[in-house]
C-alpha cells in the first residue's frame, strides 16, 4: 500500500482547487491535498514543505506553469510534477516535456478526470520512491572495488559498474545489452555452458578461476563469483588474478621488419626495405634481389640491389610463358629452384646464376633472390620469405587502399563544392580546418585568410558565447544546431542555421566537428509574416483554452456534486450543453492550431499508424481492415488526426451504416478529442456492422467504407468549415483533415467505394 502523499495544487482559480481536492482525496484515502493560488506562493511552500508531488496549471498571473516547474527543477529535480491545465496545445506539452515534467493532464469535463489524475499522482510517486531506493543501492555498488555486473535471464548485462568494465577495458555503457560470452574466448564458452552454468542452476552459486577477453583482444586469468538472485538475474564479481605478463616486447622483436613494411609510405619504400630485408634475412652478401610489380600484366622490375646487374644484367620484364618467375606469380608461394643458368630469356646468357628464390607478393608482383651458389636456398629459407612477402603484400594493399581512398577523397570534395550549403570542418578548439567553396564565396575571406581563422571570428560579438556553447555541445553529446548571423569580410550578417557532428580520430577521441550551414533569411522573413499572423490566433485560443475551459471544468465538477445531492432532468440538459460546448471547443481549438506547429515528416508505416488510431476510434460495431503495407513520409501526430478524423466521420455518421441512414448522416462531422467517444458509439449503436478499409492509391492511400456513401453533389461542400449534415455536428472534422493535407503538400478528394460508401483519397503522398 502507498504510504501518506502529500500534494501541492496550484491554480489561480481557487473554486477549482477546492473541487480537485475534493475529488483527489475521496478518490485516494493516502493522497492529502494543499493549494496555492499563484507560482510564487507554490514555490515558497516547496521551498518550505515537505511534498511528495506538485500538481499546477498551466496559465497563471506573474509565472506560467512551465516556468514554475523549471524553478521547481532547481531546488528539487526529482520532485514529481504533474501539469493540469485546460490549455492543451502540443507546443505546451512539448516546452513542459523539454523542461522535466513527469506527466501532463488536460482538463476536461466531469469527475472521471480527477480518478486519472489520481492515478497519475501515486505512480509517479511510486516511481520517484522507488528510484531513490534503487539509487541508493546501485551508488554502494559503484563505491565498490570489485567488479560487479548484473545479468538478466537471457544472459544480457542489465548493469555494469566502472571496476567491471575497467576490467575488460570497456565503458560500462558499451557492455550493457551485450551477452557474457563477448567476455569469453570461443573455447571457453562451452565450459561455462557444460559445467559452470549447472552448478548455478542447482546450487544458486558458483565460485572459480575464468579466462575473460578485454576489449583489445588480450586475455587475463580473473578470480570470478556468480550468484542467482531470487528474480533469476545473475551477479557476477569478477577481480583480475593474473600476474598481468606482457609479451609484446619478444612480438615486436620477432615482427621488426613487418612494422617497418607497415610504416612505409610510398611503393619505392616499400620495394627498397622488402630487398634490403631479404637479404638481411638470408644472410648472403652474393645475392642478387629485385622486386618485379605485375600491376600491368607484366612482371616489371621496381628496385633492385648492385649485385642483380653483375649477375643477371639489367632486371628483365617477365610475363606469361617466361619461366619460373611468372609461374611462381601464378602459384602464389614461395618456391626454391637450383641451377636456373639455362632459363631462357630470363637472364644474361652468360649468367652464373645457379640457384634462385622466388616470393609471389599477390597482385603486386614477385621478389626474386638469386645466387651464384648451387643449391644456395632451402625450406628455412622460404619460411621466412614467406613472412616477409606477407608483411610485404599487407604494406602494398594498405597503399592501394590509400590510393583508392584519395580518389574517394577527391570525388567527395567536387560534391561538396557543388553545393548551396556550407561545409564545414572545425577542431575542438575552434579552428577551421576544412570547407567546401560555398564558405569563400558567402563569407568574402580567401581559402588562406579562412585557414588562419578562429571560427568565432565568422560571427558577431553578441553571438560568439552561443556558436562556442553549440561546438561544445557537439563535441559533448555528438550532435548540434544553432542559429547564428553569419558575418562576411564586409562586415554584412546573414541568418544561418548550423548543423554539427562530433568527428573521432581511431582511438575515440574527439577531434572536431563537421556539419553544413544553410542560409535562413528566406525562412526567417516568412517565420516574422507567420508570427505577426498568428498573434491574435494566440489571443484567440488562448481566450478559448483557458478562459472558456476553466469555467466549462468547474462548473462541470460542480454538477457531478449536484447529481449526488440532486435528482432532475434539467441537470441532464445541462450535461448535454456542456458537452456540445466541450465539442465546439475542442474542435475550434483543433481546427485553429493545425498548421501551428512544423510538419516534420519521418518514414512511417501507414498499417501500424492506422491500427494505432483505430485503438482509439474504432468500436464492436466498427471494424478495420488494413489493405497496404506502405511506409509513407508524414508528420506521425498530424497523420494520426488525419486518420482518426476520417475514421470518427465514418464510425459517427450514416457512411457507415449500410442503407440505413438518410443521404444528411453521411456528410462529415467530427474532432479528434478522445471525449467524443462516448458519442461515436452510440452512433455506431444505431448504424449496425460496418469495415472501414485503409489501402494503397495511386500516389498516395485511401480510407473508404461500406456504409451509403456522400451524394455527388455534396462531395465538394464536405471540407468546408461548419458544413456537416448532422444538426450536433460541430463542421470542423473533414476541414481538420483537408489543412493537414495540406501542410504535406497532399491533395484529399472524396468519391465512391466500390461497396458504394465513401471513399477519401489522399494523394501526392511521398514514400519512405
Amino acid at each position: 500500500m502507498t504510504d501518506g502523499i502529500r500534494v501541492l495544487h496550484v491554480d489561480d482559480d481557487p473554486d477549482f482547487t477546492d473541487v480537485a481536492a475534493t475529488f483527489l482525496e475521496r478518490e485516494r484515502d493516502s493522497i492529502t491535498v494543499e493549494t496555492e493560488a499563484s507560482a510564487a506562493a507554490g514555490l515558497e511552500r516547496v521551498r518550505d514543505g515537505e511534498f511528495d508531488c506538485v500538481v499546477s496549471d498551466y496559465d497563471m498571473p506573474g509565472r506560467n506553469g512551465v516556468e514554475f516547474l523549471e524553478s521547481v527543477r532547481e531546488r528539487s529535480p526529482d520532485l514529481p510534477f504533474v501539469l493540469f491545465t485546460g490549455k492543451g496545445s502540443e507546443a505546451v506539452a512539448s516546452e513542459a516535456i523539454s523542461a522535466g515534467v513527469t506527466d501532463y493532464l488536460q482538463k476536461a469535463p466531469g469527475s472521471d478526470q480527477y480518478a486519472l489524475l489520481a492515478n497519475k499522482v501515486v505512480n509517479a510517486v511510486e516511481r520517484a520512491r522507488a528510484e531513490r531506493a534503487r539509487e541508493r543501492h546501485l551508488e554502494a555498488i559503484e563505491t565498490a572495488r570489485e567488479g560487479i555486473s548484473i545479468l538478466d535471464e537471457s544472459g544480457e548485462f542489465i548493469y555494469v559498474n566502472d571496476a567491471y568494465a575497467g576490467l575488460y577495458g570497456y565503458d560500462p555503457a558499451d557492455l550493457l545489452g551485450e551477452h557474457w560470452e563477448v567476455l569469453y574466448r570461443d573455447e571457453d564458452i562451452d565450459r561455462v555452458w557444460d559445467e559452470i552454468i549447472p552448478q548455478i542452476d542447482e546450487t544458486g552459486y558458483w565460485h572459480g578461476e575464468t579466462i575473460g577477453v578485454r576489449a583489445d583482444g588480450s586475455t587475463f586469468v580473473e578470480d570470478h563469483t556468480l550468484a542467482r538472485t531470487d528474480h533469476d538475474e545473475l551477479v557476477c564479481t569478477v577481480r583480475d588474478a593474473s600476474d598481468r605478463r606482457r609479451r609484446e616486447q619478444a612480438i615486436e622483436e620477432l615482427h621488426a621488419t613487418a612494422r617497418a613494411f607497415l610504416q612505409a609510405t610510398t611503393e619505392d619504400e616499400i620495394a627498397r626495405i622488402t630487398v634490403e630485408s631479404a637479404r638481411d634475412i638470408l644472410d648472403m652478401p652474393a645475392n642478387a634481389v629485385h622486386f618485379a610489380d605485375g600491376d600491368d600484366g607484366d612482371l616489371r622490375p621496381v628496385a633492385w640491389t648492385d649485385r642483380v646487374e653483375d649477375i643477371v644484367g639489367t632486371p628483365p620484364v617477365i610475363g606469361p610463358g617466361d619461366g619460373l618467375a611468372w609461374e611462381a606469380f601464378e602459384a602464389g608461394e614461395p618456391r626454391v629452384h637450383d641451377d636456373v643458368s639455362t632459363n631462357p630469356g630470363r637472364f644474361n646468357s652468360e649468367t652464373d646464376v645457379r640457384s634462385e628464390l622466388l616470393l609471389p607478393l599477390d597482385d603486386h608482383g614477385v621478389l626474386l633472390v638469386g645466387s651464384c651458389e648451387a643449391t644456395a636456398f632451402d625450406e628455412t629459407d622460404a619460411s621466412l620469405a614467406r613472412m616477409l612477402a606477407v608483411h610485404a603484400t599487407t604494406a602494398l594493399d594498405r597503399l592501394d587502399r590509400e590510393r583508392e581512398l584519395r580518389a574517394e577523397r577527391a570525388f567527395v570534395d567536387q560534391a561538396l563544392d557543388t553545393l548551396d550549403d556550407l561545409f564545414y570542418v572545425v577542431g575542438p578548439e575552434g579552428d577551421i580546418r576544412r570547407w567546401n567553396d560555398r564558405v569563400p564565396a558567402v563569407t568574402g575571406y580567401a581559402d588562406a585568410e579562412l585557414a588562419a581563422l578562429s571560427v568565432t571570428d565568422l560571427f558577431p560579438d553578441d553571438q560568439v558565447d552561443a556558436v562556442v556553447a553549440a561546438v561544445d555541445e557537439a563535441l559533448e553529446t555528438g550532435r548540434t544546431t544553432v542559429e547564428a548571423d553569419l558575418r562576411t569580410a564586409d562586415g554584412e550578417r546573414f541568418p544561418y542555421e548550423f548543423t554539427g557532428a562530433r568527428l573521432t580520430d581511431p582511438e575515440g577521441d574527439r577531434s572536431g566537428v563537421v556539419g553544413i550551414g544553410r542560409d535562413i533569411t528566406h525562412r526567417k522573413a516568412r517565420e516574422e509574416r507567420l508570427a505577426r499572423q498568428n498573434e491574435r490566433l494566440d489571443e484567440f485560443t488562448s481566450v478559448v483554452s483557458h478562459d472558456l475551459r476553466n469555467p466549462l471544468a468547474l462548473a462541470s465538477g460542480h454538477l457531478d456534486l449536484a447529481r449526488e445531492e440532486y435528482d432532475s432532468e434539467h441537470l441532464e440538459t445541462v450535461a448535454d450543453a456542456h458537452d456540445r460546448m466541450r465539442s465546439l471547443i475542442e474542435d475550434l481549438l483543433t481546427f485553429a492550431r493545425e498548421g501551428e506547429s512544423a510538419t516534420e515528416v519521418e518514414p512511417v508505416s501507414l498499417g501500424d499508424a492506422a491500427a494505432d488510431c483505430w485503438e482509439s476510434v474504432g468500436t464492436d460495431a466498427a471494424t478495420l481492415a488494413v489493405a497496404t503495407d506502405r511506409r509513407i513520409r508524414a508528420d506521425p501526430a498530424k497523420l494520426r488526426r488525419l486518420l482518426e478524423n476520417l475514421f470518427r466521420n465514418t464510425v459517427e455518421h450514416g457512411s457507415t451504416n449500410p442503407r440505413s441512414h438518410t443521404r444528411e448522416d453521411a456528410v462529415e462531422h467530427g474532432s479528434t478529442s478522445s471525449q467524443n467517444a462516448t458519442r461515436s458509439d452510440d452512433a455506431v449503436e444505431r448504424a449496425g456492422d460496418v469495415t472501414v478499409t485503409v489501402g494503397d492509391a495511386d500516389g498516395g492511400f485511401y480510407v473508404a467504407d461500406d456504409g451509403p456513401g456522400i451524394p455527388a453533389d455534396e462531395r465538394d461542400r464536405v471540407f468546408e468549415t461548419r458544413y456537416s449534415g448532422d444538426a450536433d455536428g460541430t463542421g470542423f472534422g473533414l476541414a481538420i483533415v483537408r489543412r493537414i493535407a495540406d501542410d504535406h503538400g497532399w491533395t484529399v478528394s472524396v468519391t465512391e467505394s466500390e461497396d458504394g460508401g465513401a471513399r477519401f483519397e489522399i494523394t501526392g503522398v511521398g514514400t519512405a
